[in-house]
Formats: C-alpha cells, sequence, structure tokens
C-alpha cells in the first residue's frame, strides 16, 4: 500500500503522533526555506552588479585547518544564512521522526518505519544537494574544460573558471535546493502523503 497506513497510525503511540505531527510541520518550512534561497539569491545577483575586474583572490587561511574569524555575518548574507536555519529547522523537526521510526522497526513495523524516518532524511538529502550538486553540475564546466564561450553568470579568476560570487547563492538554490526539494516532494508524495499536503494538521 501506497499511502502511509492509517492501521499504522492508529497503533502509534502518542508520541509517535506528535512525531507525524512535527514532520507535517517540516515540509512547509523547508519548502519556504527554498523559496526564500531563489529569491534572495536572484535579489544578490540583481542589486549586486560586477564592478570591474574580478578581484584577486586571498587565502584567508594560509595553515588550515581555519575556524571562525570575519564576525557575524551581515545583511548582505542573509539570502544564504536564512534559508539554511530554515534546513536546520525542518531538520529538527524530522528528528522526532528517527524515534519514531526506529520505534516501528525494531517492532517488525519495517514499512512504517521507514516512511517516518523519510521525514528526517528527505531535509537532510536536500541541504547535502544543495551543497554538492552545483559543483557538479556547472553552467561554467564547457568554459572549464576549455571552451571559449563564457557563460554570463561566470568569470574567469586566477582560481580558473567559477560561477561569479553575486549569482552563487542563486546557482545553488537552482542547481541544488529546487530539484532535490522536487525529488523529495516526490518521494512524499508516494510514501508520506500525510506530510506532502501543505496544511500541517
Amino acid at each position: 500500500m501506497n499511502a502511509f497506513e492509517p492501521v499504522a497510525l492508529a497503533r502509534s503511540a502518542r508520541w509517535q503522533r506528535v512525531a507525524d505531527r512535527l514532520a507535517r510541520w517540516a515540509w512547509p518550512v523547508l519548502l519556504a526555506s527554498v523559496a526564500l534561497a531563489l529569491v534572495g539569491g536572484a535579489i544578490v545577483g540583481v542589486w549586486n552588479p560586477a564592478t570591474g575586474a574580478p578581484e584577486p583572490y586571498v587565502d584567508e587561511c594560509a595553515d588550515p585547518p581555519c575556524f571562525g574569524g570575519g564576525g557575524l555575518p551581515g545583511a548582505r548574507d542573509l539570502p544564504a544564512t536564512l534559508p539554511f536555519l530554515g534546513y536546520g529547522l525542518a531538520i529538527a523537526l524530522g528528528l522526532p521522526s528517527v524515534l519514531a521510526g526506529g520505534w516501528d522497526v525494531l517492532r517488525g513495523r519495517w514499512a512504517p518505519g521507514g516512511r517516518r524516518l523519510l521525514a528526517f532524511v528527505g531535509p537532510v538529502l536536500v541541504v547535502f544537494g544543495t551543497e554538492i550538486l552545483p559543483h557538479l553540475v556547472s553552467p561554467c564546466l564547457p568554459a572549464a574544460l576549455g571552451a571559449d564561450w563564457l557563460p554570463p553568470v561566470c568569470e574567469r579568476t586566477e582560481r580558473g573558471v567559477d560561477v561569479a560570487d553575486r549569482w552563487h547563492a542563486l546557482d545553488h538554490a537552482l542547481v541544488g535546493a529546487l530539484p532535490m526539494a522536487a525529488l523529495y516532494r516526490l518521494a512524499l508524495r508516494r510514501w508520506r502523503p500525510d506530510v506532502a499536503r501543505l496544511r500541517a494538521a
């Protein structure tokens, strides 16, 4: 059965039902975070035009590992930091589902347990995809491989060809967060339709 079985929910303990309710809040939070990343990345890209030649690369950490430095994030960093706060909240809302799903698995209820685990694993994979996919699927890849044509969102620096800093946040949102959230939505619709609805019960 594809739907999250009502019988399994009825057999759930009260704390498991609370975990399911929190999981239903995680999807709208994750969706809002992706939307915020897209809008914020577009605003930074459009309102932060490149001025002249790119600044030379300066390695701020001459002797790794280096931690901290630079102070607190400023207003310019909000399009990058706010979505990650939302991703973190979605993961935190899915944490009780790890316990609820683990409890089901220990009781031999594999299908409901696995479905409950999806509420935590999905947001974690969205975050990993957001950080990894844009570096694997880059619009600058043809230019980095030697093509003469350079897309307008890319720039050549001492480090090579990469997405320009002003388009970096939008690149991570478009190439990473958006497709991963779409895949997670498909998984939710198949295995947790109760979570996939935007109305949190």
